[in-house]
């Protein structure tokens, strides 16, 4: 269902606009995946994006596991959004208006804005921004940012007054996005407001005025202004839409709250309750419960994948893979849109089987995930596995170096694509690969003896 993997805050760019704070301790950050959460998103940005030269294929999403109500987008159309933003939102329509918000930073460039808003501040603006990065890495909140980044008061200033202009300015291009999606943009005033009355945060009216961000007040106040001139926003709720959000808003409450507090809160028998508490009991290690519930929520509507995919995952980790890899069949039979994860989970199931007749069909799904998504590495790592149980040893050397060169292992990346070129097959996608990893890795890893 979920995979996980750390980041550092020093292994992408740094500069980003923030929709609230940064978390105040962490000097890294869980990314998740999970097929339910990355197309529900995925279908809300869709909307989003309708009238606009861009899609939701062009960004990068990543799903940060936290409790901090927190959303940024960085170079690169990247957007991070933390999974308690969902949690939070008792509506999909105010999940959609801060989507709305961050991709108003990225319709509007202001990443690159700002980059030339810094240069033009000052010459000392180099020295600013690595102050910037170091105070991040500590843990600083971006108004401490503000003022630990810049040296001369009269650069902060102008730091933050712009980018007090630029998150004001997007919370009126939000309001134009989702009255144009047919979105009430109200939504964006009730989700703030749900942050006003939980103290704030680096919004609060007492915040230091060096805040890189409006107040709640004045940025409510300049929404109600953008709704003026949008009189027509009012919207009926899309009930296929929002009971998909009230499943993937249970299914994260179970994946990041507390046992017992999951318990408390979703604790009738219907489905979203069901869905929530399954999702607690696995990471309990209830499984028991966890099937039980699931298969009351497939007798109920045994098409939905993610239902399915749960159920496989937990039959996966209780050794029964012949009934993992059922699940997960069924799951992607029955998934709107398919991606890399879905093939890989099904490639590993297939691989866990002591059948050896499961090996080719393994290696076929692995290569579907990959031709989805070529940056998976475990499942680079998955098909190396498969083609050395086969005893395909330059495809498995060959899929090795795949692995380590993602991974960032340059050395053993080359060591692996060179055992590959000896005895794989010319002429094939794998050996033209193996040449350009070779080629591409020479010089670095040479240089580096």
């Amino acid at each position: 269902m979920v995979a996980k993997v750390k980041i550092g805050f020093t292994s992408f760019i740094i500069l980003f606009y923030i929709f609230l704070t940064l978390p105040q301790t962490a000097k890294s950050i869980d990314i998740i995946r999970d097929t339910e959460l990355e197309n529900f998103t995925n279908e809300i940005i869709s909307i989003l994006l309708n009238d606009y030269d861009l899609s939701s294929e062009e960004l990068n999403i990543y799903f940060i596991k936290s409790d901090e109500i927190n959303a940024f987008v960085t170079a690169g159309k990247n957007m991070f959004i933390n999974t308690e933003i969902i949690v939070k939102s008792e509506d999909y329509r105010e999940y959609a208006a801060v989507i709305a918000h961050e991709l108003s930073h990225i319709l509007g460039g202001h990443i690159f804005n700002t980059q030339i808003e810094i240069s033009n501040l000052s010459t000392k603006a180099l020295p600013v921004y690595l102050l910037g990065i170091i105070g991040i890495i500590s843990g600083s909140t971006d108004s401490g940012i503000a003022g630990v980044m810049v040296g001369q008061a009269s650069i902060a200033d102008g730091f933050t007054y712009y980018s007090r202009t630029q998150e004001a300015s997007a919370d009126q291009a939000a309001v134009k996005i989702l009255c144009n999606s047919g979105i009430s943009a109200n939504f964006l005033i009730t989700f703030l407001q749900k942050l006003e009355a939980k103290g704030g945060g680096m919004n609060s009216n007492s915040q230091n005025y060096r805040s890189t961000h409006p107040s709640i007040d004045n940025r409510i106040t300049l929404i109600n202004s953008a709704l003026v001139n949008n009189d027509k926003c009012e919207f009926r709720k899309d009930y296929l839409l929002d009971k998909k959000f009230k499943l993937l808003k249970a299914k994260l409450h179970g994946f990041t709250h507390p046992f017992d507090e999951t318990n408390a809160v979703y604790n009738s028998k219907n489905d979203i309750d069901l869905y929530a508490t399954a999702v607690s009991n696995y990471f309990q290690g209830q499984h028991k419960k966890s099937i039980e519930n699931l298969k009351i929520l497939l007798a109920r509507d045994s098409t939905n994948p993610y239902y399915n995919e749960l159920l496989g995952e937990i039959y996966f980790a209780n050794n029964d893979y012949s009934n993992a890899a059922t699940y997960q069949l069924n799951a992607i039979s029955y998934v709107e849109s398919i991606n890399d994860l879905y093939y890989m989970m099904l490639g590993n199931y297939l691989l866990s089987i002591d059948d050896f007749s499961k090996v080719n069909e393994s290696i076929y799904y692995l290569k579907k995930s990959l031709q989805i998504n070529s940056q998976n590495a475990y499942s680079w790592y998955l098909l190396a596995r498969a083609y050395a149980q086969v005893d395909k040893l330059p495809l498995a050397n060959y899929a090795t170096a795949e692995r380590y060169f993602l991974i960032g292992e340059r050395k053993l990346s080359y060591d692996f694509a060179l055992k590959a070129i000896k005895n794989i097959e010319e002429n094939t996608p794998e050996w033209y690969r193996s040449i350009d990893l070779i080629e591409i890795l020479k010089k670095e890893v040479l240089k580096n003896q």
